[in-house]
């Protein structure tokens, strides 16, 4: 007999998950935010629910325990299907609203495949996370939940080979399906044909049969041609739609302005561009943790001629998040906001700390999310400005050993393309950068091989193609010829890709 933990049971896909799976006559074991009677009749006695909030902290551990009473030890299939969504402009999102999507959406799968891993290992089982059609594609009035479904693609994808011959990791990219989610969304009635989606128990059924076969898998003859053009066609479809958005506003021109605020400012690329744009006149307000550091590039950059002042903040931090945010309301309109500031936890996901992992989504995602709401909403970029994302090669390539890392990188992409429809009735401009290895601390700290680091490229170089781009206004940016070529294959042969970053890095990492 089969043993599958759901999680969402009590609503939706999940509920109609569970359903097939019993009437298949596996042992399910459910979870979910609402009481047990909620959950599907005559599909759980009351032991094998737990009812948890996946948005709380520990709820890993707490769906751990639950199996520890039932005594399962070993585990067939986890189903990550629980998701919460927001439908709205981006700037009316709340830090609390796009905490919990984050939280539900990302860090509980996240956290809750760590703590079963050992128990799927035993069965050689499978992990499988219910994602979207829409995480490769804009969706400017759903920017935060495109994020986490991106995200999320992003760490099964890095997952996925860390644990090749251990436990199968699926992703199922589902579409819309006749659910009560868009209306706890928030989305209005008569914006969606709801009755024309296919029922919960299709989209379920689907699910299962890729489960079945062990294989990632859109649901849907339709969803599965979406997705590939979502992937693939990044650039027509996106500049379709900020065409489409920008009718129904009145675009500002470039901005003139010369106020600039960059976040990991201290060092490395985030040095590197403070000066490059510091050179072009920019105003620049950097943003670090590190107040000594900061304190000393402020007085090396304004030797150098650069108009420059430090916020020490750390983005891990709601409440310094929050001050750093209404300090920046306070200044001038910001013309040029550049979300550089990272960092990494290296080393196979298993065996790695919990914590540190969730910080890297803290500062790496959640961060921009929020601080760049809170700055759209108080009114504070300028009109025909520009936003300027720091992704990763990763999000083209995999990085298995930095799966979360990888996550948030996908999902800062992801968020990125949404805003640049949402945002492009204001003529405001939206850049993404993917750079691959760069020659700063950051990458020897994390890097399992530092003996080619002259390679690498020097961070000031980065730096001019990023004020480059900035000036003509693209869209993307992959820094570098040696990165665009695996850029090509990333997108084009991911498995080539894959196999490529196995040896040259996962390899090393898991050795």
């Amino acid at each position: 007999m089969l043993t599958i933990l759901i999680t969402g049971v009590t609503d939706g896909i999940g509920r109609a998950l569970a359903q097939h799976y019993a009437a298949a006559g596996a042992r399910v074991v459910g979870v979910g935010r609402r009481p047990v009677d909620a959950a599907p009749p005559g599909v759980f006695p009351p032991a094998a629910y737990c009812q948890i909030d996946l948005a709380q902290p520990g709820a890993g551990r707490g769906v751990a325990s639950l199996l520890d009473a039932l005594g399962i030890d070993r585990l067939d299939v986890l189903i990550h299907n629980a998701a919460a969504g927001w439908y709205g402009p981006v700037a009316a999102q709340s830090p609390a609203s796009i905490d919990e999507l984050l939280a539900i959406n990302l860090r509980a799968p996240v956290a809750l495949a760590q703590a079963l891993l050992p128990r799927l290992a035993a069965a050689r089982g499978a992990v499988a996370f219910v994602s979207s059609v829409h995480a490769v594609l804009p969706a400017p009035e759903f920017a935060v939940y495109t994020a986490s479904k991106a995200a999320l693609d992003g760490f099964a994808r890095s997952l996925r080979i860390e644990l090749a011959g251990q436990v199968d990791v699926l992703t199922l990219w589902a579409g819309a399906t006749r659910t009560g989610m868009h209306v706890k969304a928030g989305v209005p009635a008569d914006r969606l044909p709801v009755e024309r989606f296919p029922s919960a128990e299709v989209t379920a059924a689907g699910i299962a049969r890729a489960i079945d076969r062990r294989r990632s898998a859109s649901i849907g003859v339709g969803n599965g041609l979406l997705h590939w053009a979502g992937a693939h066609l990044e650039s027509p479809i996106d500049g379709a739609m900020r065409a489409q958005a920008r009718q129904a506003g009145n675009a500002a021109p470039p901005s003139t302005g010369r106020q600039a605020v960059v976040t990991g400012a201290a060092e490395g690329i985030g040095r590197a561009l403070a000066e490059a744009f510091g050179a072009k006149g920019y105003a620049v307000t950097g943003v670090d943790v590190n107040a000594a550091l900061a304190a000393q590039t402020e007085a090396e950059l304004a030797g150098r001629g650069v108009q420059i002042r430090f916020l020490q903040a750390d983005l891990s931090q709601p409440a310094e998040l929050a001050r750093l945010a209404a300090d920046l309301s306070a200044g001038p309109a910001i013309d040029l906001l550049i979300h550089n500031a990272g960092i990494n936890c290296v080393g196979p996901f298993a065996a790695s700390d919990l914590a540190a992992q969730q910080r890297v989504l803290d500062v790496n995602l959640a961060a921009p999310l929020q601080l760049t709401t809170a700055l759209l909403a108080a009114g504070k970029l300028a009109p025909g400005g520009s936003l300027v994302f720091i992704s990763s090669l990763s999000r083209l390539l995999s990085y298995p050993g930095a799966a979360v890392y990888a996550a948030s990188k996908d999902g800062l992409a992801s968020y990125a393309r949404s805003l640049g429809v949402a945002l492009a009735p204001q003529g405001v401009h939206v850049l993404t950068v993917y750079p691959g290895p760069t020659r700063t601390a950051h990458a020897r700290r994390y890097s399992p091989d530092n003996s080619r680091e002259a390679r690498r490229m020097p961070p000031d170089v980065l730096a001019a193609a990023v004020v480059w781009a900035v000036q003509r206004r693209r869209r993307v940016l992959v820094p570098g010829l040696g990165n665009q070529l695996f850029a090509v294959v990333g997108r084009w042969l991911p498995p080539m890709a894959e196999l490529a970053m196995t040896k040259t890095l996962w390899k090393r990492l898991a050795h």
